[in-house]
């Protein structure tokens, strides 16, 4: 926490703000080509989520439904960061494999295994509203996401299988978001 740098620490239940000397930046002023290649570098990382990185940790990945499931999320800003909002969803994704039989133009009847994806129930809950960083800060939030007690069970069967993912979305508004994915297994 040196070099002049801000670093926020959010915690759901309270928030806690290190500040050091945020006027100690050097004092350079841009020149008209630093402006452009500035904006040119903002286009790059809107188009490749280059503005920052994300890490998403769930310290406990077995649950069952009401049980509570602790996460840390952690964003580093490596260029000016503006989102709109940062989201946990909470995901249900089922997945089965079927044999149907498909006739070809010459009346042979053969089976064709088909795979099916559906999304048995999407949760989403909303970590913090707008945020805006500066590069080189970085943010912290903490907490707990309840699972809800109607949840299905994970499972995986023969033709057949139902997993739980939980994903962590920062929504950057026209650009790439900041996405991290972990599987959750739901007794």
């Amino acid at each position: 926490m040196n070099d002049g740098i801000m670093e926020e620490v959010v915690y759901w239940n309270h928030y806690v703000v290190f500040d050091q000397d945020l006027n100690n930046r050097g004092g350079k002023s841009m020149g008209f080509f630093d402006s452009i290649a500035k904006g040119a570098k903002g286009l790059v990382n809107r188009a490749t989520g280059g503005y920052g990185e994300m890490t998403f940790n769930v310290s406990e990945t077995e649950t069952s439904p009401g049980g509570t499931v602790p996460i840390t999320i952690k964003l580093l800003a490596k260029a000016e960061l503006k989102a709109k909002r940062l989201l946990v969803r909470l995901r249900g994704q089922e997945k089965c494999e079927l044999d149907i039989a498909v006739q070809d133009e010459q009346g042979h009847t053969r089976n064709k295994k088909e795979t099916f994806y559906n999304n048995t129930r999407e949760d989403e809950f909303e970590i913090s509203g707008a945020i805006q960083m500066n590069e080189g800060e970085t943010k912290e939030f903490s907490g707990d996401i309840l699972i809800p007690q109607d949840c299905q069970p994970t499972y995986y069967g023969v033709l057949a299988e139902h997993k739980w993912v939980m994903e962590a979305d920062l929504d950057i508004p026209w650009g790439k978001d900041l996405k991290q994915t972990v599987e959750l297994y739901i007794r």
